[in-house]
Parts: structure tokens; sequence; C-alpha cells
């Protein structure tokens, strides 16, 4: 132990020595030179401040430094005084807030702040409950119980006169006038802040009252005198001849009656009683249009609140179950039939005559016979129908309409339905060349309604379970037509004719989808059109895809037999035109249920189609032209799918095939241009949507206007015409050499059905129709694409042409007008442009120099100036850089804040740490000293132990 402290001692010796050499080397007064200049330039008691007189912002002089500690003690004096005290204070919540009355307006003596402080008492009390009112006070005397006395205080839901209510309302604008506050009254009485006594203050009341009381005096007898004076007025003006002119003669003694009052009241009454009654009658002999309308008001049906709408599953479900009822039906009136024939046969053997019986509400009409007589007795079905017929005669001869109209109205309906099939027969062209404008969704909702109404009518037959009843409602529909135009015989053989074509008409309501063709040609052959969409639509209502998940795969096999049936029955000689439109419909919905299944029938076909195409175009003794079959199907396809997508899985290819046709076909025959011409017009009904330019279907057009004219000449233009068709043999297919009487329109699927040779093709008719059909479908193309820039390049061609067969001598009147029309358009829609259009025109405007630009160089240039001439701008660049400052002055403040802060708080857990830990040690100090005097044995501090 003392080696090593006498070792500790040495080296802490020869440290000592080496710092005491290392100070009084020569580095060592270099360094005790900058230690003491150091300590000059930074003592602030050395430097000399001159305090300004005056402060100037921004001016600063030479040799001035900054303060740094009289800011620093000046900032921190100042968050003292707000920051610290915010801080003090944030957590406390017993702040005192002066919310008394009048104590913050230092206008308002004492006597004004106890004014208001008793008005709001006042208010307060009118706001309490009832009880409030009749609760006495303890005989405590108010300086103002006068006056309180005169305010409603109490009885306030109690009706008073007139007279009493203006008397309180005077009573109160004296109590308010007399508590003005004292420094808010008049000027004149010189004496603002004076206090008046109970004495002044009544003086003033009584005499405000009394001032009101003359007033009231003085306006009522004003108000008599002039009352007087309108009475005299009108007794002069009763006398005079002016008015006993205008007045009735029946109210000649009410108004001699107000004049002398001498005529007695009963005597006035009665003249009034009959003056009113002879108005009343005149009202009533002209009843008002509001009369009328208020009638018919009444008698309308009131709105009443319907059921919800249902989903079309729900719909589904409602017509499924319909359709299972009436097939149940159906099936028990067959076994009944079945059953009851043998009865029948014996029957027939002993014939007897058998009174007409009446028909019950209950009655099935089962026991129908042959032989049996047509009942003449009404039944209840005829009970109903004529309390309907009653009804609406009613009805129209309260508005006054005549009877006879009705007749009228249901012979317009019966040659309609007559002539309804001669109408469908007479189909044109224009029926399939309809354009897609055309809403389509109107189209199909009235046909929607047609088949409803044909199955509604075939479903009302089964539901009346009896031929008998069927006869009956028959017979009374056509009752009123039948006594204006037929006799008894005829409306007997018209009902027999219904009898027998309701027995043959046996379709079941629920019927399952076919899978094959041949079974819905068992379904539906042998039946007439309506019947077979009504086949059609009871398969589709028996097998709803949204009720169960297997029916999707059924109505997809459907759909493709029912599109081959279509297919079918479009390549079918005669060609049954009715029943395909009908057919269009179904097909359509069916589309839309099952939208991509229908996309892939589509494409197949077209692709089959295509391949027969390019087969039979290789072959130059047949047509390659498309058959009734592809046309139809191509015209199908166009309603279910969108024609304006700019691209679409089978619109796309169904375009390009058309367009195909129109190119790659030979014109042989004027068959060839009516098949082509229908394709255009096909072309057109499409491209009308999507604005799409479609050069074959130009071209096409062209080229059977070449046909329509004489020359045989070839010219430049018409040259790159011949090279895009090369496969056409031009020849005056349709070139008119004699005269035209009529023109009748194309009737296209006639024309379909004749063979390529028929003379048809050659006659004149022929080529007038194709030719108009051809101007129609060019003019549809002109109002297409008369947007287009190029449009004087596409038709100034065709307009020549137009002007060349124009002038041919046997053209007919109507077809040359029609000619010129197209004409026409042409040259206004080529002139329209030719004005829009600008030649080029090469530096029309002045060339611009390059921008030059002066060298930034300043004479007197000083550092931090902006010598921007744009003065705005350099304000600009001035304010965003001040803006920039201050805030990162205020960033820099609210540092310093946080930091005052922190220092704030970390004195304060400082200060708890200290007192902390005293306490710690005095408890300590104070449990060492109970051990101690533990062990010790209670002996205390130095003092040994006895023993």
């Amino acid at each position: 132990m003392a080696k090593s402290s006498k070792r500790s001692v040495g080296t802490s010796t020869t440290d000592k020595k080496k710092k005491k050499s290392k100070k009084f080397g020569p580095e060592g007064v270099a360094m005790k030179v900058k230690a003491n200049n150091n300590a000059t330039a930074s003592n602030p008691f050395e430097s000399i401040w001159s305090r300004r007189k005056f402060e100037v912002l921004g001016q600063k002089r030479k040799g001035e430094a900054r303060r740094m500690g009289l800011a620093r003690s000046l900032a921190i004096q100042k968050r003292n005084n707000t920051l610290l005290k915010e801080y003090h204070q944030s957590a406390k919540s017993s702040l005192f807030v002066d919310k008394r009355i009048g104590e913050k307006d230092e206008a308002l003596d004492e006597f004004g702040k106890a004014i208001l402080r008793s008005q709001r008492e006042r208010q307060l009390n009118m706001k309490l409950s009832k009880k409030s009112k009749y609760h006495l006070s303890d005989g405590e005397e108010n300086d103002f119980e006068g006056i309180d006395s005169l305010g409603r205080d109490d009885f306030e839901d109690e009706m008073l006169p007139d007279d009493i209510d203006a008397e309180t309302d005077e009573k109160l604008d004296l109590v308010q006038w007399s508590m003005q506050i004292p420094g808010e009254t008049s000027a004149d009485d010189g004496e603002e802040n004076r206090h008046k006594s109970k004495k002044e203050v009544m003086e003033e009341i009584i005499s405000k009252s009394k001032f009101y009381k003359a007033q009231k005096a003085k306006d009522k007898e004003e108000n008599e005198n002039l009352v007087e004076e309108l009475d005299k007025d009108f007794t002069s003006l009763i006398h005079s001849e002016a008015l006993l002119s205008l007045t009735e003669p029946n109210k000649m003694n009410a108004l001699k009656a107000l004049v002398n009052k001498s005529i007695s009241n009963d005597q006035s009454n009665k003249d009034h009683m009959s003056a009113t009654r002879t108005m009343d009658n005149s009202v009533q002999e002209k009843p008002d249009d509001y009369d009328k309308l208020v009638k018919q008001m009444g008698l309308e049906m009131r709105a009443r609140p319907s059921d919800r709408t249902k989903t079309p599953e729900e719909i589904a479900q409602e017509e499924k179950e319909r359709l299972e009822q009436l097939e149940e039906e159906r099936q028990k009136r067959m076994v009944a039939a079945e059953d009851s024939s043998d009865e029948d046969n014996e029957d027939s053997e002993k014939p007897s005559e058998q009174k007409p019986r009446s028909i019950s509400g209950d009655d099935l009409g089962d026991s129908f016979s042959v032989n049996e007589q047509i009942m003449t007795k009404k039944g209840w079905v005829d009970e109903i129908l004529e309390r309907r017929d009653e009804e609406d005669s009613s009805s129209e001869d309260d508005d006054g309409e005549d009877p006879d109209n009705l007749g009228s109205s249901e012979d317009a309906d019966e040659g309609s339905n007559e002539d309804l099939d001669e109408h469908k027969k007479d189909l044109s062209l224009k029926d399939w060349e309809q354009s897609d404008d055309d809403d389509i969704g109107a189209d199909l909702e009235d046909e929607d309604d047609s088949d409803e109404n044909i199955e509604t009518a075939a479903e009302d037959l089964d539901e009346v379970k009896g031929l008998d009843a069927a006869v009956h409602i028959r017979a009374k529909r056509n009752a009123s037509v039948e006594s204006v135009k037929k006799d008894k015989d005829s409306s007997d053989a018209k009902i027999d004719v219904v009898g027998k074509q309701s027995k043959e008409l046996d379709i079941p309501y629920i019927i399952q989808a076919p899978k094959t063709f041949e079974e819905l040609c068992s379904l539906v052959d042998k039946h007439s059109n309506d019947n077979v969409i009504l086949i059609i639509n009871r398969i589709r209502k028996s097998n709803p895809i949204p009720l169960a998940a297997e029916n999707r795969k059924k109505m997809q096999v459907f759909y493709g037999v029912l599109l081959q049936y279509f297919a079918v029955l479009a390549n079918k000689e005669p060609l049954n035109v009715e029943l395909l439109n009908m057919l269009v419909k179904p097909l359509i919905e069916m589309s839309k249920e099952i939208p991509y299944f229908a996309a892939i029938c589509a494409r197949r076909r077209i692709e089959a189609t295509r391949k027969q195409f390019i087969e039979s175009i290789k072959q130059s003794e047949s047509s390659s032209w498309p058959s009734s079959k592809t046309l139809c199907l191509l015209r199908l396809w166009s309603m279910i799918f969108p024609c304006s997508d700019f691209r679409h899985p089978v619109m796309t290819p169904v375009i390009l095939l058309m367009c195909e046709y129109l190119m790659r076909c030979p014109i042989v025959s004027g068959r060839d241009i009516a098949i082509g011409s229908f394709l255009c017009s096909m072309l057109l009904s499409v491209f009308r949507q999507s604005r799409k330019f479609c050069p074959e279907a130009i071209i096409f057009l062209r080229t059977s206007l070449l046909a329509a004219t004489e020359s045989k000449h070839v010219s430049d233009e018409d040259s790159q015409l011949y090279h895009l068709m090369e496969l056409k043999a031009l020849k005056p297919l349709l070139c008119i050499h004699e005269t035209v009487n009529e023109i009748s329109p194309l009737n296209f699927f006639k024309i379909i059905d004749m063979p390529e040779d028929s003379s048809f093709f050659t006659s004149v008719s022929f080529r007038a129709s194709v030719l108009v059909a051809v101007f129609e479908t060019l003019q549809g193309y002109i109002n297409v694409y008369e947007g287009l820039s190029s449009f004087p390049e596409m038709f100034l061609p065709i307009f020549k042409l137009l002007n060349e067969i124009a002038e041919q001598k046997n053209m007919p009147n109507a077809l040359r007008d029609k000619i010129k029309d197209v004409a026409e358009l042409i040259k206004l829609k080529v002139d329209e442009h030719h004005t829009l259009r600008r030649p080029l025109q090469m530096r029309k405007q002045k060339p611009v120099p390059i921008k030059l630009l002066n060298p930034k160089f300043e004479e007197n240039y000083v550092k931090g100036r902006d010598y921007d001439p744009d003065r705005e701008q350099a304000e600009l660049r001035k304010l965003k850089k001040q803006l920039k400052r201050e805030a990162k002055g205020a960033a820099r403040e609210l540092r310093k804040d946080n930091y005052f802060l922190l220092e704030v708080k970390e004195k304060e857990r400082s200060l708890q740490e200290k007192d902390r830990a005293e306490k710690y040690g005095r408890a300590k100090a104070f449990l060492q000293e109970q051990e101690h005097a533990f062990k010790s044995g209670q002996l205390g501090k130095g003092r040994k132990r006895r023993r």
C-alpha cells in the first residue's frame, strides 16, 4: 500500500511539471494572447452604447452592433408577462368573469344599473309557471308598486274589452316612458342624471293618461262626423236618376229601406229572398264551367295506394302459376268430357225437348250438347256486360255526346280487324328497309300489346268452362254492330264459326321447351301465325330463366332451335313475311336474356355463310348474291345487336360480309341490282347511328346509276370506278326506253321468290321501281355524310350522272322530279363545303423575327437590388420574399416559445424532484432514528448502555 501511494504521488508531480512547461512555451504565450483578445472582444461592459432619441425602423448606423443580451432579456421578460401567465392559468377553472348587468357600460350610474337589473328580474318572473302568478310577497314594499300593478302580470289569457286593452296599452307606454334610463332621456329636461321622486313619476303618468284620453275623444268625434257626411252623400246619390237607371227593379225597395228606414225589415227580407231566388234560377239555367268541373271531380275515383313494383322474378313466377292453374283446369275439363261421352250417346237415343234453363253464377258450362238450342235467357256474364254498356251510355249522355258514335266506332274496329290480314300480306320493301332511328322499343310494345290481346282472348275462351258461355260473350260483344248492319241469321252463322274455331283451339298452357327442330315443328305445324306466337310465348313463360338455373340451358337450346326455324321459314317459297315479322320480337327478347349465347349463334352462322359465299363465287354459273334466308338473318342481327359500337363481335363481321357482297358479286340481271339496293339500305340503317363511311355502298349506287344511262364511252373519272368494280359487267339494265304510266313501290319479297330469268326484271315498271329505291337510299347517304370534309369529291360524280339521267326522253315526270330533288340536295351541300374551304396560302403571315435581348449589365450595380423592368413582378417577388421571411421569423418565435415553456416545465420538475428528495430524506432519517432507538434499547444517542 505504501509503495503504490508513493508511485501515485510521483506520477501526479510529473504531470504538473509537464503542464507548466507547456504553458510557458512559445505556443502557450500565443494562446494566452488570443484568449485575452477574445475576452476583450466579447466583454459587453467594455462596449459603449449610445441611446438614440428617436427609434427609426430599418435605419442602421455605422459601427452599431446588435445588443444580443438586451434583446434576449426583453424577450424573456415579455414571455414572462404573457406566455408564462397563460401557462399558469391554463390548468385553472376558478376564474372570475363579471357578467353583472351594466357593469361594462361606463356611462351608467348605479341607479341606471339598478333599473336594468329590476327590469331583467321582472322579465324572469313573467316566465315563471302559473303558480308564481298567485304567489303573495312577504310584505316587502317595492319602489315601483304602483307601476308594477299597471302591467299585465295577471290574467293574460282572459279576453278584455277593447277600451280596457287600449287603456292598459297606454299605461304600459307610460310606465316604459317613466322608467327610461336616466342617461337616455331627452335633452330638453336638462336633468339627465337626477333621480326623480315617486311623486314626480306619478304626475307624469297622470298627465300622459289625460293627454291620451283627450286624443281618443277627438278621434271618435271626427269619425262620427265623417259617417254623417257619408250618409248624407249616399241619400243624395240614391235620389239621382243615374243610380236608379243602373239598379235592378227588385232591389229598389232595399235601397229605399236604407234611406227612409220606414219599410219594415220583413218586407226587405222578402224582397231579398225573392231576388236571391231569381238569381239562383238564372244560375241554374246556365251552369258555369266551374260547376261542371266540380261535378266531374266528385264522380272521379280517388287515388288509392297501390302495391309495390314487382321484380321480374315475381312476375315470372305469377305468370307460371297462372298458366299451371289454367292447364290443370283444361285437363279436368278434358277428363270430364270423356267420362260423359257415353251418357250423351244414351240421351241422344231418346230425344226430348227440354226447356231452356237459366245460367247460374256457378255454372261451368259442362252440360253443353250439340243439339241443344241456344238459350235466350241471360246469364251472369251477359248481365255484367249489360251493366258496363249502360254505364258507358250514361257517361256519354252526361257529356252531351251522340250515342250513335259508339256504333260507328265499333263498326270501324270491326272493319279494321277484317282488313288486318290483307294489310299484313301486302308488305313492301319499306317494311324491312326501315332505319334504326325509329324507336324499336315502341314497335316491340305495339307487337307485345297485340300478342297479349291474342293470348288473353284465347285464354278467356278457355277460362269460361264451356262453349255455351263463350258463345254468349261473343254474341254480347257484337250485339250493337249486328243490330245496325246484320240481321239475326247472319249473327247466328258467325256465332257458329266462332264456336268451331274455339273448339279446334286446344293449346296447352304449360309447354316444355323443345330440344330439337323436329319437336318445335310438331308443336307449331297446322297452326295459324297467331297460335305459333302464342305457343312460343307460353314456352318462354313456362321456363322462365330467373326462377331456375336449369331453365337457362333449356332456353339456350330453344333459342338455337327457334333461330333455325326462322332461317328455314325465310328460305321457303312462298315467303311467310307475316310470321317472320312476328318472330322478330321473341328473338330480340330472348337475345337480351342470353346475350352471350345469342352472339355465339350469330357468329357461327356468319362464318358458315362466309364459307358458302367463297365457294359460290368460284363458280361462274350460279349467282353468288345472298339468298332470302341470309338477308333476313342479316336484318335480324342488325335489329338485335348495337350498330353504333366501334368494334362489335357480331355487327363488325355482318357489316364486312355485306360490303363484300356489294364489291365481289357480279351484276348480271336486274334481280342482282334489287338485292344490292336492299343491302345498301340495310347498311344505311346500320351506319346512320355510327356515322361510319361505307365506300362499297356509294360505289354500288354509282354503278346502278351508270346502268341507267345510255352512254357507252368511258370518261377519265369513271375509269377509276371500273377498276374498283372489275367483277361487274356494266350494262344498261335500268335504262328506260318506254313511257311508264305508274310507278309502284318495289315489293322485295315478291322479287326474291321469282326466278332469275323472269321477264319481270326486264320490264319498264321494275326498272322505275328500282330507280326510286336507289334514289331514296342515295338521299339517305347524302344526309348521313353531309358533315364529311370530302363530301364534294364523293358526290359530285353522282351529281353529273343524275343530271344525265334526268335529261332522258322517256323518263317519267315523278321520277324526274325525284332526281332533281336529289341533285339539288347534292348541289346545296357541295356549295356549303366549298364556301367553308379556304385555299392554301404561302407565307400569308409575316415572318416573326427572332427576339433580341439586351445584355444584363448595369453600370452602378448594387447587390441585392431588383432591376426587373416589370415593377409589378418585382413588387410581387418582394412581397413573396417578405412573406417567406416573416414565416421564418414566426417559426423561430414559436421555437423560442417552446424552449421557454420547456425550461419552465424543467424548473418545475426539478423543484418537484428536489422537494420529493427532501421529503424522502427526512422520512428515511426518521426511520433510521427509530431503528437506532429500537436497537439501542431506548437509550438515545451518545449514551452508553448500563451494565
